[in-house]
């Protein structure tokens, strides 16, 4: 590990990936990206956000593609120094995108990526600086934010580790001892892993870049408690704001990270079903 990394451990750089067309929630993505979409007045892309709280961030990037105007005014409304990498010819996925804002970030400090549509709640929220300390204690090229959830490796593809090391990406079970854990969108990577992307097609972090490193490479987990809700599809996203809306009722976790989130910018939107 480079000793600029021990001296500084838990600065580094975000990417949020938010290029993504939402397919699944058309019609509403035909006219905005799903970040800007809101369940229950928050816009989606803003649910994690409290979760980098105690971070010290040098270099903040959102990749766009689709609607980028905005994607760019969700997060300017923000107090976060934010920096944007358009991809205009094609989306390049979360390998792709990665080695497209290579020169926006501190090659120096690993990088914190996440989804711009995750929502999870946990009351683990030093969870990221814990995960950052690990990862550069074990000199990692990723470390992955997981947790338990029963269809990993069913519904969902899973992170198949044995104790906290991954050893194979997808839902077939590699062997008979292998634990699936769910990835919960949020990874940090090291920036060397940036030199085995191609900038020229897309490409997935998982498949195309860490699957090819797991036997030379330390590709770990970290694994939390938390609810995470699946919001890609309107069945999906109606089920999540019910259940979450009869846990703002007696879970401290939700209401704590509600009592975050309403210090951002309410959604000017309606919420996608009433």
């Amino acid at each position: 590990m480079p000793a600029l990394l021990k001296k500084i451990m838990n600065k580094c750089n975000v990417m949020m990936f938010a290029a993504g067309l939402g397919t699944r929630l058309r019609p509403a993505t035909n006219l905005n990206p799903k970040p800007v979409l809101p369940l229950n007045q928050i816009p989606l892309g803003y649910y994690a956000l409290p979760y980098l709280d105690g971070l010290q961030i040098e270099n903040f990037v959102v990749n766009t593609f689709h609607l980028p105007d905005q994607i760019h005014k969700l997060y300017k409304n923000t107090n976060l120094n934010i920096q944007f990498s358009d991809e205009t010819d094609f989306i390049k996925g979360s390998g792709g995108g990665l080695k497209q804002a290579e020169n926006k970030f501190n090659k120096n400090l690993p990088i914190v990526t996440m989804n711009a549509d995750e929502i999870f709640f946990t009351a683990e929220n030093n969870f990221l600086n814990a995960a950052l300390n690990q990862h550069q204690n074990h000199s990692a090229i990723a470390t992955l934010i997981v947790t338990e959830h029963p269809e990993a490796g069913h519904k969902f593809g899973a992170i198949w580790c044995e104790a906290d090391k991954v050893i194979h990406i997808g839902k077939d079970k590699p062997n008979d001892t292998a634990k699936p854990w769910h990835f919960i969108g949020l990874q940090i990577v090291s920036p060397e892993i940036l030199n085995g992307i191609d900038p020229n097609k897309e490409s997935n972090i998982f498949y195309d870049v860490l699957i090819h490193l797991l036997k030379t490479m330390t590709v770990q987990i970290y694994p939390i408690k938390c609810d995470w809700y699946e919001v890609g599809n309107l069945t999906d996203y109606q089920s999540a704001k019910n259940e979450i809306n009869e846990n703002l009722k007696t879970k401290e976790i939700y209401k704590s990270h509600y009592q975050k989130l309403n210090r951002l910018p309410k959604s000017q939107l309606g919420d996608l079903t009433q």
